[in-house]
């Protein structure tokens, strides 16, 4: 197996910072599964000329959000329009964030939408719906700790990960038993389904989560980060549900499960429950979920607030873990703010956004980093061969407003990318606007984006989003080296990744806005935008 779980024949291409992999089921030799035909009726097409399949969260297991697309330069965005045509059935808000496969089913493209419904769908680059499935009866609010939760229903809500070697889907769904009522407890079920007509894969699947983790307990925890595939094992993140209900009956922890592929009933987990003797919380609910170096050989994850802890506990955290997944509590494999106890006790946690993978080149050597914003509005840049324990990152800038508590500054999916100019990485402001040294713009809910300049990198705000309410952004770069950051509300939006001049702001309105830990994707010349309130799939075209 590859580092990032993918079959040798899936044969990786560089393309600068992203792998471009020569996929499919007939590159391996496989043929579509029988009953899986290539027609229009199925809403199929063949995928544009040098499309890439999007298979997890950001594109990538480093979380960048950077995708390579020669042809979305700058004069090409501006032609993108809303694509009337393009109506797909989806049952269910999206909060996870939609895939694409070049080479799905019937060796046609296909988009995977999964929702708050516990419905997967794959649909056809026409809009026609491929198949559908439904993983059992969602959740509602009551059947979760009282007064906690946000999402109703809750079914499937971190972004899923596929793996094309096997053609498998893999993803979490909120469950409740066969029969239950209104009052009975839910329980996580991780699931392997086909990618060519959705039904699931035999052998140790899906896995009840409470009956193989002891000490896990469903009712307490969500799963929200979305999950990744590294060297054959799926991990899955778990933190609480809104509002940080917890009791001693029912704690909830920060949670990543690591379930091999070919041995899926034997489960290896991590708490951060096990970091602080006892101690209760420490989330693991950030967007993006695990993010992983290119090799594989080192997994990065935040944490959440561990409920006013008088000693550290695992929370307020950046943690590296390795391959298992396993932990071993040595300061170079955790970091944490010499404020922990104030942003602890105050909701300003780190867990609200997920850590971003990212290399520096200097003059003779590559600068190792993971870079991550907090709720307590700082972004941090962190050496990731050695976080080195309380107060030890490299350098943090403010770029957010401050003592937010539960608004949280900073939330969602960050990206990173490099152009001609630097270095940048781009975050998602929940609240301002007042101290966030923007120059310009630094609403509410708006973007941000920070340089990386000097020795050791500093973050400084170059630009900000007037735009409101919008989602967790993405980046394009095309053959020309135009680089585009990108984000929705009811409307698509894209912005010059050095100035901020807006390259793209369409006039088409979307019925449903994107939820704001959700992103857009770039699927071959095409942004597409999953919303929630209505659930529903988007396409934005020349």
């Amino acid at each position: 197996m590859a580092a990032w779980g993918l079959s040798p024949c899936l044969r990786p291409l560089w393309r600068g910072p992203v792998v471009v992999l020569a996929v499919g089921a007939l590159a391996c030799g496989k043929s579509p599964k029988p009953g899986i035909v290539a027609s229009a009726s199925l809403g199929g097409g063949a995928a544009p000329v040098g499309a890439i399949s999007v298979l997890q969260h950001h594109m990538s297991p480093t979380r960048d959000g950077l995708y390579t697309d020669p042809t979305m330069t700058k004069a090409f965005a501006a032609t993108l329009r809303l694509d009337p045509t393009f109506v797909p059935t989806v049952t269910g808000d999206v909060y996870a964030q939609p895939l694409y496969v070049a080479d799905g089913p019937g060796a046609k493209e296909a988009f995977i939408v999964a929702t708050e419904s516990n419905h997967v769908t794959a649909i056809g680059g026409a809009g026609a719906v491929i198949w559908d499935q439904t993983f059992g009866t969602p959740a509602a609010l009551t059947n979760l700790p009282s007064p906690c939760g946000n999402i109703n229903p809750l079914g499937i809500t971190g972004t899923p990960v596929i793996d094309l070697a096997s053609r498998t889907i893999y993803f979490d769904a909120m469950t409740l038993p066969l029969g239950a009522g209104p009052a009975d407890h839910p329980k996580h079920f991780v699931h392997a389904v086909s990618l060519d007509d959705g039904t699931e894969s035999s052998a140790g699947w899906p896995v009840d989560v409470d009956a193989s983790v002891s000490g896990f307990d469903s009712f307490s925890q969500n799963q929200r980060g979305a999950l990744a595939l590294i060297d054959g094992v799926v991990y899955v993140p778990y933190g609480g549900h809104n509002g940080d209900c917890s009791s001693a009956a029912n704690p909830y922890y920060g949670w990543v499960l690591g379930i091999p592929v070919a041995a899926p009933r034997s489960v290896t987990a991590f708490s951060t429950g096990t970091i602080g003797k006892g101690s209760t919380q420490g989330g693991i609910w950030a967007v993006g979920g695990v993010a992983s170096t290119t090799d594989g050989t080192s997994l990065f994850v935040t944490t959440g607030n561990t409920g006013g802890a008088s000693t550290w506990a695992g929370g307020e955290a950046v943690l590296r873990l390795t391959g298992g997944p396993k932990f071993t509590d040595r300061s170079a494999d955790e970091f944490y703010p010499t404020e922990w106890m104030m942003d602890d006790q105050t909701d300003q946690d780190l867990g609200g956004a997920n850590p971003v993978v990212l290399d520096i080149p200097e003059a003779d050597d590559v600068q190792h980093l993971v870079v991550v914003p907090g709720k307590d509005g700082y972004l941090y840049v962190l050496d990731r061969d050695n976080l080195g324990g309380m107060g030890a990152e490299l350098s943090r800038s403010t770029v957010g407003p401050q003592n937010a508590g539960g608004k949280g500054a900073l939330n969602g999916a960050p990206a990173a990318y490099t152009t001609s100019q630097g270095t940048y990485v781009a975050y998602r402001i929940n609240s301002g606007p007042a101290g966030t040294g923007c120059p310009t713009g630094g609403a509410p809910k708006s973007i941000g984006v920070a340089k990386l300049t000097g020795s050791p990198p500093t973050p400084h705000v170059v630009w900000c989003t007037s735009e409101t309410d919008l989602g967790s952004p993405i980046v394009t770069k095309a053959g020309n080296g135009d680089v585009i950051v990108w984000s929705a509300s009811t409307r698509l939006y894209g912005y010059d990744g050095d100035t901020g001049t807006t390259i793209y702001s369409g006039t088409d309105v979307m019925s449903g806005g994107m939820h704001h830990f959700n992103s857009p994707i770039d699927a071959g010349g095409r942004i597409v935008v999953g919303t929630a309130a209505p659930g529903h799939l988007y396409v934005f075209k020349p």
